[in-house]
């Protein structure tokens, strides 16, 4: 059955991006910095946290607008060829191959996701995509990556949803130098 998830990194205070929509923040640490977290705290090295292993689950992406805009200017696509959906109301003039816009209410364009994904899984992308899912009741699960640091402003995941959402937890893993990925099921 094909789930609809969303994959996020957050920080500490619940930020999916900066000021200015910066992911720089994400950035691997370098080499000699000041650890973030004391021994012996890795139960899992920070490189099996890796991207495409849930990106070979997925069939189809939904993102919104705002993320496609910043992603779109990344040096290396993260996403192989994977079709994407633009939720938007203006025309995409750069598009990939493999991205469409889409206009509509979110429930009618994740159920045309689900038919592109066939067997796979539906990836929701971007904030305000993860948070409206969410807040409908569309989302099935959701990965969410702690990073340990605390950004002050940005782009928030939960802020402003419109109802409470009781989640459950699935998994908690520890990575690298501090890193926690929860697993949250989000259909209770």
């Amino acid at each position: 059955m094909t789930k609809v998830r969303a994959y996020l990194a957050m920080s500490l205070d619940g930020f999916v991006a900066g000021e200015g929509d910066s992911l720089d923040w994400l950035e691997p640490r370098p080499r000699g910095a000041a650890p973030v977290a004391a021994s012996p705290w890795s139960e899992v090295p920070e490189d099996a946290l890796v991207f495409a292993d849930f990106l070979a689950q997925v069939g189809a992406i939904v993102m919104g607008r705002r993320t496609y805009d910043i992603v779109e200017g990344f040096d290396d696509w993260p996403y192989g060829e994977t079709p994407m959906i633009i939720a938007t109301h203006r025309p995409l003039t750069t598009a990939k191959p493999t991205v469409t816009a889409a206009r509509g209410a979110l429930k009618e364009i994740l159920g045309h996701a689900k038919e592109v994904a066939g067997a796979k899984d539906v990836y929701v992308d971007g904030g305000t995509m993860v948070r409206d899912a969410l807040d409908q009741g569309l989302l099935d699960e959701i990965i969410v990556t702690l990073v340990p640091t605390v950004l002050g402003r940005g782009v928030p995941l939960f802020a402003g949803m419109a109802r409470a959402a009781e989640l459950t937890v699935l998994r908690v893993t520890r990575y690298g130098e501090g890193l926690v990925q929860l697993h949250l099921d989000c259909r209770r």
